[in-house]
């Protein structure tokens, strides 16, 4: 099924939580009373806005967002979360205002404790890279499928529970809208879920909040520059992903030069693949056959453990992706054996 209305995939049951009791645990300073003020969810945009709904009033490049508190208000929102700039103009809403310094960057851990993410996490798998996001998110979702777990799908295309799919608007929705899709996740008991990660999503502070089971690093290329005046900036603002606050253990393809650079600061666990020949990777992706309908490959590892699958697609660079998404499943635990076996009975991935 797809749900063409809406944009936003939030919990269908939320439970409120007492804004006092989010103030008092943050510490945060506040305008009006909180006195019976409960919150449902959170949201950045009044766009998206539902009754109960905590407004967050950021600067943008041209205007504040508190400018929309009387709408936010008639749009049911109960109170509004911004900074001492935003406040002030928030002021004659009538709603009670929680003030923070940098909202945006305050948007993650907020967020968290308004949908109660980080007390029942899934399985949380993070793919970087210029190029092939995509295509490793959708194959790591369908091995999942195929070992019969319910996953999650968050990609530039779509983001998904099971049947259920909406349309994205960027490729890592904002911190307000990613913990409430994995609120929602939780309801429909997923227990996998698999996001695309940009370098502005770093940047922007919108995987604020999660810590990943499982990150990826594909390649760096020029594609994605806008929002960085050169390379180095741009791979410097993929790096953060590879920190202990962010992820547990990471996959690193050592198919281009900036996988090398990759592994040398990562603050996490790290493994390599790669298909190309003559590298030090621990994981070999080989192409074995190439045809319209498929490309056959072997991914050999450590200790001679390995399959050999199919993709359904022609190209050296899908069977990259799916060893990687392969091998990130096996970081994340799961038995190569079981991978094999799961991928036998469907016919490759």
């Amino acid at each position: 099924m797809t749900d063409g209305e809406a944009s936003i995939l939030r919990p269908e049951h939320p439970s409120a939580r007492p804004l006092a009791t989010l103030v008092s645990e943050f510490g945060l300073a506040t305008v009006g009373s909180l006195d019976g003020v409960e919150v449902t969810g959170i949201t950045i945009s009044t766009g998206n806005l539902q009754p109960g709904d905590l407004y967050v009033g950021v600067q943008g490049l041209k205007r504040h967002g508190a400018i929309f508190a009387a709408e936010a208000k008639q749009g049911g929102a109960v109170a509004i979360l911004t900074d001492a700039a935003g406040a002030a103009l928030a002021a004659d809403a009538g709603l009670p205002i929680v003030i923070v310094e940098h909202p945006r960057e305050a948007l993650g851990a907020i967020s968290a404790w308004v949908y109660r993410t980080a007390e029942s996490s899934p399985l949380l798998f993070g793919i970087t890279g210029t190029n092939g996001k995509t295509s490793v998110s959708y194959l790591l979702h369908g091995i999942l499928g195929q070992l019969g777990l319910v996953s999650g799908l968050s990609t530039t295309a779509e983001r998904a529970i099971g049947d259920l799919t909406v349309t994205s608007s960027l490729t890592t929705p904002e911190a307000t809208e990613i913990h409430g899709l994995l609120a929602r996740m939780r309801e429909s008991e997923v227990r996998a879920v698999t996001l695309e990660v940009s370098a502005q999503a770093l940047t922007r502070n919108r995987v604020d909040g999660l810590v990943f089971d499982v990150v990826a690093f594909l390649n760096l290329s020029h594609d994605h520059l806008d929002d960085y005046a050169t390379m180095e900036e741009y791979f410097q603002a993929k790096l953060p992903l590879f920190e202990r606050d962010r992820a547990r253990r990471g996959v690193v393809s050592l198919d281009t030069a900036w996988g090398e650079r990759v592994v040398e600061a990562s603050h996490i666990p790290i493994t390599t693949i790669a298909s190309v020949p003559d590298t030090s990777a621990e994981w070999q992706v080989t192409v074995l056959d190439e045809r319209a309908e498929y490309t056959e490959f072997s991914l050999a590892g450590p200790e001679g453990r390995g399959l050999t699958t199919r993709v359904p697609v022609i190209g050296r660079h899908m069977a990259a992706n799916a060893g990687l998404a392969i091998v990130m499943l096996v970081e994340a635990g799961f038995e190569l054996e079981a991978i094999g076996h799961a991928l036998e009975q469907h016919g490759g991935i």
